[in-house]
């Protein structure tokens, strides 16, 4: 009985997806297993290739390797007679609720639904996004298995959390790439309101650029007069986001749709006191240890963020309630899960 692990959809520079792929890699390479590794770079003309090639080489290549099972950590896969199952990992399925005009929207409203009708078992993330896998597709809730994310304990802790402000920068954080769900103009109009009261405060948002949103919102940062308060970073890798949270005043995530939300775990598991949307996934994985708005309204965001601005002793309260929350989570536990699903399958 042989795994095969297609790791092609995760990137050279990975994401949530990315991360989630690596840190169960090793539990599943202790099955009997074939690697196909990843590495791309993300671009449409890949996706494209990469699609014909999961539609045509991937059953053959799984045969060759008298693979038993394949398992892909993003809804991707081969339709038509599943002559060797599959279970896919969906980690959300946004570019359905809030789709643009691309590729991954096309993709998703057309092959991800029969798709995940005809995997073996589908994976994913939050009883949210579960909930949205049955009403988008159909799908029984037998055939949905929820395995919550986890974080790198070693990369994401916090730092003295005892006094306020030693070591933190005067900043809010935001990590994401800036599509348009994740309502970076809402968070950038509602700065805009607080910047004139805390003239040393800073907006730093990290993430590749969007190939449209992000120049949109340069121009809407300019239009305010926000060029030296708004602070735009490239990806960040791993290694390098630890100090970017621990350092924040803040971590500031109003999305208006998120499967799970991985930024908001790795915030609390620094220490930093988060603010965050109810009604997706985010709600889910922050529970009561930080502050929730309404991600439509411009004015519970910035009152949630002067709260924070204001209010040192709840600063500290969510630092430490969210560290606890994080604690309930880790890598290990979302291997072993994985693993035993699989393990399920395989045999």
């Amino acid at each position: 009985m042989t795994l095969l692990l297609n790791y092609r959809p995760v990137l050279r520079q990975p994401t949530g997806i990315g991360a989630y792929a690596n840190a169960v890699l090793p539990a599943l390479q202790e099955l009997p297993h074939y690697l196909i590794p990843g590495g791309e770079e993300g671009t449409a003309q890949q996706r494209l290739k990469r699609l014909a090639w999961s539609q045509f080489q991937l059953p053959r290549l799984a045969k060759r390797h008298d693979a038993s099972l394949i398992f892909t950590p993003a809804p991707e896969g081969y339709l038509g007679p599943q002559t060797i199952p599959q279970v896919v990992m969906v980690h959300d399925l946004r570019p359905m609720s809030h789709p643009e005009r691309s590729l991954q929207s096309l993709y998703f409203r057309n092959w991800v639904p029969p798709l995940l009708r005809s995997c073996r078992q589908v994976l994913t993330n939050s009883q949210f996004t579960a909930q949205e896998i049955e009403r988008c597709t159909g799908l029984p809730e037998r055939c949905i298995t929820t395995i919550a994310l986890g974080y790198d304990e070693r990369l994401f802790y916090p730092v003295d959390m005892s006094a306020d402000g030693a070591k933190r920068q005067h900043y809010l954080l935001h990590v994401g790439q800036p599509y348009p769900h994740k309502n970076l103009r809402r968070l950038i109009l509602a700065f805009s309101e607080l910047a004139p009261r805390y003239p040393e405060l800073q907006l730093l948002c990290v993430g590749k650029p969007h190939p449209h949103e992000s120049s949109r919102l340069k121009s809407l940062v300019d239009s305010l007069d926000l060029r030296k308060s708004v602070k735009w970073q490239h990806y960040a890798p791993a290694s390098e986001l630890p100090n970017l949270y621990r350092g924040a005043l803040a971590f500031v995530y109003p999305s208006l749709w998120e499967g799970f939300g991985l930024p908001v775990l790795e915030a609390m598991a620094c220490g930093t006191p988060v603010i965050t949307s109810y009604g997706s996934g985010t709600e889910e994985v922050l529970g009561d240890a930080g502050l929730l708005v309404d991600p439509l309204s411009q004015g519970e965001l910035r009152e949630a963020i002067q709260q924070l601005l204001d209010q040192p002793y709840l600063r500290n309260s969510l630092r430490e309630r969210g560290f606890q929350r994080a604690a309930k989570y880790s890598w290990s536990k979302t291997a072993a899960a994985t693993r035993k699903q699989l393990e399920s399958h395989l045999y």
